[in-house]
């Protein structure tokens, strides 16, 4: 009938073959019956069964691969794919930042830390014993006229009483005896005083001349100084007092007095910063004098 579409004969002409519909897998037919190519650009998938390429593939080989920026690193670098090994210690702009170690054996110092040293500016035991002989000879002499008289006075006395008694009755008299006792106690008594005396000079002696020079006459003499231990050349009245007071009067104390006197003494042979134990109690140092002491590191002393 006129009018009619007729259908299209599907079969070919002998000798030729059928031409299919589609050249592409799932392709569609648009309004005319054309085929029209998925969304994708045109680009097939892998058909099922095909073995799909590993996690980090390039783009184009299998499913695409999805590269992250490296940890640390610009934007526009990545990371190796999957399976890849990042070398420890690559700089960051290959991957990971290093984080570099002490190796094996090595101390572990914490940040800032520095071994402990002596400082230059310290004064070396021989000038502190050097001076502190020279300032114990000057109190000597000034003391020597105050000893004196005690021992004339024993003396006088002693040879009185070995002129009353003869020598073969000394021991065996009680007279004798009495008096010989009595003549000691006078000379102990004397010289506890003379002693007692001697140390309150030796503080005031020590005390007044760090307060107000930071120096002895002994310390003058071997060019050295006494200063806060913070680098303060100005040592202070207090400071001063308590440092004297350890070195000079503690030492009054019977047998512990002498034992501690021998210690603080040889404490400045191992300590780090040469100090006594008096000048660790009113935190003090001995520096020589055209040095100027430096500041402690944190942890060091």
């Amino acid at each position: 009938m006129t009018g009619v579409n007729q259908p299209q004969d599907s079969a070919a002409a002998p000798g030729q073959l059928p031409e299919p519909a589609a050249s592409q897998p799932g392709a569609g037919f648009g309004p005319a019956g054309q085929a029209q190519p998925e969304a994708g650009g045109g680009q097939s998938q892998a058909s099922y069964g095909q073995t799909e390429s590993g996690y980090g593939t390039p783009p184009g080989q299998g499913y695409p691969g999805y590269p992250q920026p490296a940890y640390g690193a610009p934007a526009n670098q990545v990371s190796p794919g999957y399976g890849q090994t990042q070398p420890y210690g690559t700089p960051a702009s290959q991957g990971y930042p290093s984080y570099p170690q002490a190796g094996y054996g090595q101390p572990y110092q914490p940040y800032g830390y520095q071994r402990p040293g002596k400082d230059p500016a310290l004064a070396e035991w021989w000038r502190r014993l050097l001076a502190r002989v020279i300032d114990g000879l000057i109190l000597a002499v000034i003391f020597t006229p105050l000893w004196i008289p005690p021992w004339r006075t024993f003396f006088r006395q002693f040879a009185a009483i070995t002129n009353r008694y003869p020598s073969s009755a000394l021991n065996a008299s009680p007279a004798a005896r009495n008096a010989i006792a009595t003549a000691d106690g006078h000379l102990f008594g004397k010289l506890f005083v003379v002693g007692l005396l001697f140390y309150l000079v030796a503080f005031l002696y020590d005390w007044i001349q760090h307060w107000a020079w930071g120096q002895t006459i002994g310390k003058r003499a071997l060019g050295t100084k006494v200063v806060k231990d913070d680098g303060n050349p100005s040592v202070g009245p207090g400071a001063a007092a308590g440092r004297g007071a350890i070195y000079a009067l503690v030492p009054l104390v019977p047998v512990a007095g002498g034992l501690f006197a021998l210690v603080n003494e040889l404490w400045l042979t191992w300590d780090p910063r040469r100090q006594c134990l008096h000048d660790k109690a009113a935190h003090t140092v001995v520096i020589k004098k055209n040095y100027q002491l430096s500041r402690p590191q944190a942890g060091a002393w």
